[in-house]
């Protein structure tokens, strides 16, 4: 059984950059040891490589998935982790807007179809294809979608700057 771990290291974190290389390297590992787990208890996978991806890629974005929704500021909670409600730190702070602006008032504020897209994409980690077989849609329509998603979203929560100037 032969892998690749050095391609498939890349390929993770071009896919999920905002993955850390110890969540990265975590990922690969878990998925070898399952890979290799499936070939002494079963048979083995006719292309190891591909389902090595696979299982690192679901690993991966299990874990982005959970960095995004939670944080780990002390060691009270199991394994340390803490939903963001407990915190007083908001989801999401753009530190370039005037005012602070958190991910649920973002959501909350967009049509029920558009913040279930970013719901996914961003806060799930899903890719559009992902999103696109779920949905039964086009990858294109649902790239189509995010882009208008973001646009009302820059609409709702854009400062009109030059009309607060006299």
């Amino acid at each position: 059984m032969q892998v690749n771990r050095a391609e498939l290291y890349r390929f993770l974190s071009r896919r999920y950059s905002a993955a850390s290389s110890d969540d990265v390297d975590e990922a690969i590992q878990h998925a070898v040891t399952v890979t290799y787990e499936m070939s002494v208890l079963r048979e083995a996978p006719n292309n190891a490589q591909a389902y090595v991806t696979t299982v690192a890629t679901r690993a991966l974005a299990r874990s982005v998935a959970r960095t995004r929704s939670m944080v780990h500021p002390d060691r009270d909670e199991e394994y340390g982790w803490m939903p963001y409600e407990r915190t007083s730190s908001p989801l999401v702070v753009t530190p370039v807007h005037e005012d602070v602006v958190d991910a649920s008032t973002v959501l909350s504020a967009l049509p029920e179809q558009d913040a279930a897209l970013l719901r996914r994409h961003y806060l799930e980690g899903m890719p559009f294809e992902e999103i696109a077989r779920e949905w039964e849609l086009k990858p294109e329509c649902i790239r189509k979608r995010h882009e208008r998603a973001l646009k009302r979203a820059r609409q709702l929560f854009a400062t009109p700057r030059r009309a607060a100037e006299p």
